[in-house]
């Protein structure tokens, strides 16, 4: 789908990107989300496989920050072509197995969402560096060791 505009994600704020629920899929680990590669590449600064987001419903209560999981975003493309079918326009896609405390409320396909990549960004501040590798630590993901210097 070459010269094909995207509409989803949409960066409302830097590293901010809203976007639709298209799905789950058995395609995706259970720590990882998926997005369609060309849609990811077209609107996000969001780096596959290396970038972790937080995400939150655009509407309804939010998880309060510390309690948050994070997630790595994954690119779709024709090797997990189940989750791509789910993607087309570039929707989230969540892996087969949603747990029931990573939202306050359900979250439902066609609802939209925000995926939040502040904390992903290095930042020289000690709380948000503090911050970053404490949900990262509950959430099982290997933590960045910043240089307090």
């Amino acid at each position: 789908m070459k010269n094909q505009i995207y509409p989803y994600p949409v960066e409302t704020i830097k590293h901010w990107y809203v976007t639709v629920v298209g799905g789950q899929s058995a395609d995706l680990k259970p720590n990882q989300v998926g997005v369609n590669m060309e849609a990811l590449a077209q609107n996000t600064d969001i780096i596959p496989n290396e970038d972790s987001v937080m995400i939150s419903k655009l509407e309804g209560r939010g998880m309060p920050l510390l309690m948050k999981k994070y997630f790595t975003v994954v690119p779709l493309d024709e090797n997990s072509p189940d989750a791509l079918l789910k993607s087309p326009i570039g929707e989230v896609v969540f892996p087969a197995q949603v747990k029931k405390e990573w939202f306050l409320e359900p979250v439902r396909i066609g609802e939209s969402v925000v995926l939040n990549n502040i904390l992903s960004q290095r930042y020289p501040n000690r709380l948000v560096n503090y911050m970053d590798r404490f949900i990262k630590s509950r959430s099982g993901m290997p933590c960045i060791e910043y240089d307090d210097n």
